[in-house]
């Protein structure tokens, strides 16, 4: 395992919420969030017009807004994760106008339920229960992931916008849940592509590679970091062609799909983090779609 040393965006058609103050000492600001309905796995943005600064609150996490490509708006993006319970949310702000006052404002969402499909399968408890020796690799694993991700960069490193890694069709959509032998397991963080083993992988947007490694269950895998808390990652690879503190384009071979890990053939597994909070990459996507 190894770990980094230390457009146009076309979020606006999906019906917004905004809030505007104008004032000699304000000028005028706007605060929109796209969309508001927003579903277990959803993410949303947060655009502000007319501020020079701000922070945002939402579900226990405060976190910094950032500079847009328009160059004339700042935004944040916010997770809703996989088992949010359905009702309505309010994300808090505080901002600073290009005069210099600091003032408050809020914006609301509207978390909808959803239902993920279930499968049920009955295994050799061998396939299902880890042995101890497994059981503490992952947890080693899981921990260095963690350590690797947890001074993400706040600022963007993106510009333009994100897309598929991979054409292809997703053989195991978001939020799937297995439950084996009775036992539930986790609901699958990202969606995987159908794919030939060998298929290039290409980077989802412009960043920064944090993390590469061969893991137990995500087998050969590369995180890379986009800033504003954006977080890609792509698991299951026959190979890596990047490594951590590499600076990648969108478009870029990160490595090839393979099935290595606890994997049955070849795919590719791929996920979006938002703030340490995994979210349905085909949601997050919809958010660059004119």
């Amino acid at each position: 395992m190894v770990v980094r040393k230390k457009t146009k965006v076309l979020f606006w058609g999906l019906g917004l919420a905004v809030l505007t103050a104008a004032g000699a000492e304000t000028g005028e600001v706007a605060v929109s969030l796209t969309p508001q309905r927003l579903y277990p796995g959803a993410a949303a943005l947060v655009q502000v017009s007319g501020a020079a600064a701000g922070r945002i609150s939402w579900e226990g996490k405060s976190f910094s807004l950032c500079s847009l490509p328009d160059g004339r708006s700042l935004g944040a993006f916010l997770p809703v994760g996989v088992d949010a319970d359905p009702g309505r949310r309010e994300a808090a702000l505080v901002l600073t106008a290009r005069g210099g006052k600091t003032f408050n404002r809020k914006v609301a969402a509207t978390i909808l339920p959803k239902e993920f499909p279930v499968q049920r399968l009955t295994l050799a408890e061998s396939q299902v229960t880890l042995s101890e020796r497994d059981l503490a690799r992952h947890r080693r694993e899981q921990e260095a992931v963690r350590r690797a991700l947890a001074d993400p960069e706040p600022g963007r490193m993106w510009t333009g916008s994100f897309r598929r890694p991979v054409p292809g069709t997703i053989s195991t959509p978001f939020g799937f849940r297995r439950v084996l032998n009775d036992k539930p397991r986790s609901p699958h963080s990202g969606v995987d592509f159908r794919g030939a083993a060998g298929t290039p992988v290409a980077s989802a947007g412009d960043g920064l590679v944090a993390l590469t490694g061969d893991h137990f269950f995500a087998g050969r895998s590369v995180y890379v970091d986009h800033g504003m808390g954006i977080v890609t990652l792509y698991f299951h690879l026959a190979e890596i062609a990047v490594v951590p503190g590499e600076k990648v384009r969108v478009g870029q071979t990160l490595g090839r799909i393979g099935s290595t890990g606890r994997s049955t053939g070849p795919h590719l597994h791929w996920g979006v983090r938002l703030h340490g909070v995994n979210v349905d990459p085909l949601l997050f996507l919809a958010l660059f779609e004119p």
